[in-house]
């Protein structure tokens, strides 16, 4: 008979792999001294099921009718949503071979993409004498398949007995010259997983780049309680992995193993004298499979058992080596040193391996992906590996730093964090949906502990970075849309860089990218621990209402309210953490509508008086109606600005934040009462730090004369003022035109003067209190302020002066008038307070107001 199948526990963490490609000879076993052999069972096949997955769109794949030229029936497993299976389909009404109906189901757990024929790579001639009875041309020329980015996709067989046994043979291939492997792994009251090469380079013979002759055969497989058996496409190596034919055997006289729900190891040999076992099983379901992570010393070990029916079993020396019993003798182990022993209770077999290594290896470590040359970690005893590591790797920006844990240095044992879980760790080739887990470079503590298969991280000897701002949040925050993902975040610190290396700031700032696409603030809070692995002083936050769901959705103030709640619960925990928060407003996006854009607006209302520094995002890029300014979308991708809509963003950020607030300057509050009075030419002057483009400058006036009352230089010498015109407000454009507003403002009363530019737009709107004067069009570059006139000895009085890097809606206008204090992108909150020696700015920058006196 043809042996597919090694016992290699060591790789996968449970019994069985199986080597699907190539043929072994069968060695006969040798007696114990003390242990019978067992007399091998016979089951007796039923019968069979061929199923053909696939295509069954015109030139991609085609059905297998029956019976074929063996006069077998097929049951077609195929595309029903374009080039897809669509997750949850349910497949009935299965045949057997012989074309007798069964009762057993296929439903998809997971989608699946289908492709075939010649251009899809399928195999066109499949040899009979290669593939025997499943060499059908219209099933082997098609597949089902699992895309980059997938991994451990399934479908479940239900409905089969449970006092039958099953044997799975797979078969996969796809002509490509790029090494695919495949794991299969077929999961019920016990697992077995096998290893099959669908594709490479003269993978099925010279000039043949794909499987042309090996198949996949499983162990006997025993449905669980309810008879279900999950099968699981999972890669080894290789993008796209492939599923074109699947035959099941059907067996009956078999003996169904006894199910167990807990295991213990004890004996002289065992490092602690006992360690309970950790059962392998994705989704928690029982499988018989059980490993421990341990050390061994001389002597001997044997196991203890609990039953699902709470009996007691010891489990014991076998008729052979890897092989165990139910007895009371112990094993004598057989190496000493750190090792990894599997165990299957039905199929009664174990094995041990060595572990020579536990290392980190990924984009974050000093030799980036090389296996061999990965960071060590010590062994602390009790299944624990740690240790101090200094993480050196920058991938970029595009591509987060990453690392996973390797056994042995080798691909064969990764060790990596289970999706949807804080710390937890699972080997993807045991079924567990896993992903490399995320972490910036830098010194830490790293712990990986295999009793309770969680790892740790903590920030280590060197502790907190004090000049390091995590920005954490989803894909703009990452860069998407900008060249090489260089989005605001990284241009932002290439802006604090180029402040220090000019000495305009004493700090070597530094931004540490740890936003993931997609995400909203449940991911966030679910992945929090990414904020504190990142050691870092400060943190960004950077997330939108469209992420959370605001558009099209059914209840938009639940969409507004959770949002609202998980950011003020993200905020609060980071500061309970000993960071300091920033919070980015939300922005605009392609699809948005009137709907959404008033939710944007209020939230960003709302987070304008939070008590942290905040971004106005949406003063920066806004058409005026919540889509992106013209010519700022990135393409056809409605989600994400362009590069220059990054830099837009990165323009909204006031330059010295962080050195204001390491100076210790608090976030302010707004005085009311206090003037300033310039009269003989005496004016006020501020330069914005860095380059501005969007921008937003108010203040308070009274007096009953004309005349200017403020102005700013635009590129080389052009000038645009703020004057009092025949009683009116009305603002001289440094290019072209004017805008007059309506409002008498020489009452001696005070009023609200108030000039907002958009650059993306190319408009500039002047209000006069709240309202609106009217507005031009055109593309500013400012530079100096000046407030007041420095050309005349009128006398007026000035209070409370704004200066935003961003640009404001109505509603934002509307609440400055108000008396409310708007902090997003502020640089300049000067009260004016007379009865002061100098011009305060309460806002977090380093910038300052200067009275120039002629």
């Amino acid at each position: 008979m043809k042996k597919y199948m090694l016992l290699v526990f060591a790789l996968f963490g449970m019994l069985a792999i199986g080597s699907c490609n190539d043929d072994e000879p069968v060695v006969p076993p040798s007696p114990g001294e003390e242990i019978e052999i067992p007399d091998p069972a016979t089951p007796v096949l039923v019968q069979t099921l061929y199923f053909d997955f696939g295509s069954q769109t015109d030139g991609r794949g085609s059905m297998t009718e029956g019976p074929d030229a063996n006069n077998h029936y097929w049951n077609n497993i195929t595309n029903n949503d374009g080039n897809y299976a669509a997750i949850n389909t349910v497949y009935s009404s299965l045949v057997n071979s012989e074309n007798t109906s069964v009762t057993y189901e296929l439903t998809l757990n997971s989608r699946f993409s289908t492709n075939g024929q010649s251009g899809g790579g399928g195999l066109l001639e499949p040899q009979e004498e290669l593939l025997k009875d499943f060499a059908v041309a219209s099933a082997t020329e098609d597949y089902f398949f699992i895309e980059s980015g997938e991994n451990n996709s399934s479908f479940t067989f239900s409905n089969l007995d449970p006092k039958k046994a099953y044997k799975f043979y797979a078969f996969g291939s796809r002509s490509t010259t790029q090494t695919r492997t495949a794991y299969y792994t077929m999961t019920g009251l016990n697992l077995y997983q096998g290893e099959l090469q669908t594709s490479g380079t003269n993978c099925g013979g010279e000039g043949i780049n794909q499987n042309i002759q090996n198949i996949c055969e499983s162990e006997l497989i025993y449905p669980d309680d309810a008879g279900n058996i999950k099968f699981t496409v999972s890669r080894k190596n290789g993008d796209y992995i492939a599923l074109n034919v699947l035959k099941v055997e059907e067996y009956t006289d078999i003996e169904r193993p006894e199910q167990f729900t807990s295991l213990t190891m004890s004996g002289s040999a065992v490092e602690e004298g006992q360690v309970s076992m950790h059962m392998v099983s994705a989704d928690g379901s029982p499988t018989n499979v059980f490993e421990a992570y341990t050390s061994f010393g001389s002597g001997d070990f044997s196991f203890k058992g609990t039953t699902k029916d709470g009996k007691t079993v010891n489990i014991g020396k076998g008729y052979k080596e890897g092989v165990v019993a139910t007895n009371n003798y112990s094993i004598a182990a057989p190496v000493t040193g750190q090792i990894r022993l599997t165990i299957d209770l039905s199929s009664k077999t174990y094995e041990i391996t060595s572990i020579e290594s536990w290392t980190l290896v990924g984009s974050v470590t000093p030799n980036g992906w090389t296996v061999d040359k990965g960071v060590p970690l010590a062994y602390q005893g009790k299944g624990v590996w740690g240790g101090r590591v200094k993480l050196t790797g920058i991938s970029g920006v595009s591509d987060r730093e990453r690392f996973n844990f390797v056994m042995n240095r080798s691909w064969d044992y990764v060790m990596k964090r289970v999706k949807g879980t804080t710390n937890e760790v699972g080997m993807g080739t045991q079924g567990y949906n896993t992903e490399d887990i995320n972490l910036n470079h830098g010194t830490y503590h790293i712990t990986l502990d295999l009793r309770r298969y969680v790892y740790y991280i903590d920030c280590g000897e060197e502790g907190i970075d004090p000049f390091k701002i995590s920005v954490m949040g989803s894909s703009v925050a990452n860069g998407q849309g900008a060249t090489n993902n260089h989005g605001y975040a990284y241009m932002y610190g290439e802006l604090l860089d180029e402040r220090f290396c000019n000495q305009e700031s004493k700090f070597p700032w530094y931004t540490s990218g740890i936003a993931v696409n997609g995400n909203n603030t449940l991911n966030l809070l679910a992945r929090y621990n990414d904020l504190i692995h990142d050691c870092g002083t400060y943190v960004i936050f950077g997330l939108s209402l469209g992420n959370e769901g605001i558009h099209n959705a059914v209840d938009q103030q639940a969409v507004y309210n959770q949002f609202r709640d998980n950011m003020q619960t993200l905020i609060q925990k980071a500061r309970e953490d000993g960071k300091y928060p920033v919070m980015m407003n939300n922005y605009t996006r392609g699809d948005f509508d009137a709907s959404d854009y008033e939710y944007v607006k209020q939230m960003n209302l709302l987070i304008h008086e939070w008590d942290l520094p905040s971004v106005n995002l949406l003063g920066a890029i806004d058409n005026g109606s919540g889509a992106w300014a013209n010519g700022y979308q990135n393409g056809d991708d409605i989600y994400h600005p362009t590069t220059d809509g990054h830099r837009e963003f990165t323009y909204a950020m006031v330059p010295s934040l962080f050195d204001a607030i390491d100076a210790g300057k608090k976030q302010p509050v707004r005085v009311i009462g206090t003037s300033y009075s310039l009269a003989n030419k005496r004016v006020l002057e501020f330069t914005p730090e860095e380059t501005v483009h969007p921008f937003t400058i108010s203040f308070k006036v009274k007096g009953t004369a004309d005349g200017i009352i403020a102005s700013f230089a635009n590129g080389g010498n052009a000038t645009g003022t703020l004057k009092i015109q025949d009683g009116v407000v009305v603002y001289d454009s440094p290019l072209t035109g004017e805008i007059k507003g309506t409002v008498n403002v020489t009452d001696n009363q005070w009023h609200v003067v108030s000039l907002t530019h958009y650059y993306a737009q190319g408009r500039t709107l002047l209000y006069t209190d709240k309202a609106l004067a009217g507005e031009l069009d055109e593309k500013l570059t400012i530079g100096k302020f000046i407030v007041g006139d420095n050309t005349s000895t009128i006398g007026r009085e000035y209070s409370e002066l704004f200066f935003y890097r961003s640009a404001m809606v109505q509603e934002e206008i509307d609440k400055l008038c108000d008396g409310r204090m708007l902090k997003s992108s502020l640089e300049i909150y000067a009260p004016l307070d007379g009865s002061k020696s100098t011009i305060e700015n309460l806002a977090q920058s380093m910038n300052s107001v200067t009275l120039k006196t002629e």
